[in-house]
């Protein structure tokens, strides 16, 4: 293909090269793309055209490729081969990468592809099957290469040879006699060390491990932690099970931030909800939060329409609402951010809870004040009346105070009851925001009010 075309252009081509006649031509192009690239063309082009990819592609290339395509994708294009052609391609990918299209493909065609896999590793594709999709054991993957802990530098390497046509090897696991985790040894360590070089001396003990239940959340930050290259996943009595690598937690933490983004929306939970083509799917998903969102605004509203004696004796006072909202739902936004992003990285914990909401009390304070002390100069200035520019700085003062509080303490209290604090961050703190700058909002006014006539 030639250079600077569009991508319509080149999608065009490469569904001329999958004509019939032309498969060499289509090999040889294949061949000059990564698996990353070859995914994202497939995603492009009708299903005739992807499976025509897939098949002009080695073993080895269509496994890669099969690993990078969205679950949604993989669905799409797998559905049109033939158990018995999907196999090969199945046995050539690592068993974390197995178990999760197992898991996106229909049940008879599952069962096939399981059954077609070589007995070990269909035992452990199907122990892999069991652990929750989100969990340590679910982005476990069992190839890894391991030597016993009295063993030398010689035997390690030995065993990497054995194992370096079927494992992405990234360091060597040290066991015990009884297959406990010990720690590891990195390659090059291996490579420059002399082979009667006892494995202990040149092993790393292990800083941390999991077992299968640990949520992938809490592994994600382990290798943020202890800036981990792969992590070691033990069973109760500490036996090493399989390994978790650098890459499968990258698309955790993308995962998770896609799914904390469409939480503080107020939508989906799941990407692929959101994103699919099901209109009614997705106005199910929005909905209920706009709903929330609605009759929170209304129960404002009302509470505006109690206060009618208070804003009719001075209707100028109206005008200042929607910067007591706007003003207070912001700082109440920015702590709940800070603190679900604390709260999810591990920044904040148990201990240093109470001080982190002080901490962010005290700056919304200085916040707040400065804001109302402006409010104040502005609005007396702008209207020629220090009382009204008195009642809305003092009223923003204290909403900002208000709302920061709610903010802080809200993410907190929600995981405390197991609930997902990023939904804090949402419309639930907004509506409430806004219902609480209302009320602060009436009742300064009505101290005010005999000096506002």
């Amino acid at each position: 293909m030639e250079l600077n075309k569009s991508p319509e252009e080149e999608l065009d081509e490469l569904e001329l090269l999958t004509q019939p006649g032309r498969e060499d031509d289509l090999r040889t192009f294949l061949l000059l793309l990564h698996p990353a690239d070859l995914a994202e063309l497939v995603d492009g082009v009708d299903e005739r055209t992807a499976v025509a990819i897939l098949r002009h592609l080695d073993t080895e290339r269509a496994a890669e490729m099969v690993s990078e395509l969205d679950p949604e994708e993989q669905q799409r294009v797998l559905r049109m081969v033939r158990p018995e052609e999907l196999a090969p391609i199945v046995g050539e990918m690592e068993t974390d990468d197995v178990t999760d299209l197992l898991q996106e493909l229909d049940e008879r065609t599952a069962k096939q592809v399981l059954m077609s896999l070589p007995e070990e590793e269909r035992e452990d594709v199907a122990k892999l099957l069991d652990y929750d999709p989100y969990s340590a054991g679910g982005i476990m993957q069992t190839e890894l290469v391991s030597t016993p802990l009295h063993s030398t530098v010689g035997a390690a390497l030995e065993a990497v040879r054995d194992k370096a046509r079927d494992v992405d090897i990234l360091s060597v696991f040290v066991i015990d006699d009884a297959g406990r985790y010990a720690g590891h040894v990195a390659l090059q360590d291996l490579v420059l060390s002399r082979e009667s070089t006892p494995i202990e001396e040149v092993m790393e003990p292990k800083v941390a491990e999991v077992t299968p239940d640990v949520d992938q959340e809490e592994v994600a930050h382990l290798f943020d932690r202890y800036s981990l290259v792969e992590l070691g996943v033990v069973d109760d009595d500490g036996v090493l099970l399989g390994r978790i690598t650098a890459d499968d937690v990258h698309e955790v933490l993308v995962e998770e931030a896609e799914e904390d983004m469409l939480k503080m929306a107020g939508t989906a939970a799941e990407p692929e909800a959101i994103y699919s083509g099901n209109v009614l799917k997705v106005v199910a998903q929005r909905m209920p939060w706009l709903a929330s969102t609605f009759m929170a605004g209304l129960f404002a509203s009302s509470i505006l329409s109690a206060a009618e004696v208070v804003f009719h004796d001075a209707i100028i006072l109206l005008m200042f609402v929607p910067v007591i909202t706007g003003m207070s739902g912001n700082v109440g936004t920015q702590s709940a951010m800070i603190m679900i992003r604390g709260l999810a990285t591990g920044h904040i914990d148990k201990e240093s809870l109470t001080a982190e909401i002080f901490k962010d009390l005290q700056v919304c304070a200085v916040m707040a004040l400065t804001c109302g002390l402006a409010a104040t100069g502005i609005v007396s200035m702008w209207k020629g009346h220090l009382a009204l520019g008195l009642c809305v700085g003092v009223a923003l003062t204290v909403s900002m105070l208000t709302a920061s509080a709610l903010g802080s303490t809200e993410p907190a209290i929600l995981k405390r009851f197991g609930i997902d604090p990023a939904v804090a961050a949402g419309p639930l703190i907004t509506s409430i925001n806004d219902i609480s700058g209302v009320m602060i909002y009436t009742a300064v006014s009505s101290v005010f009010l005999q000096y506002l006539k």
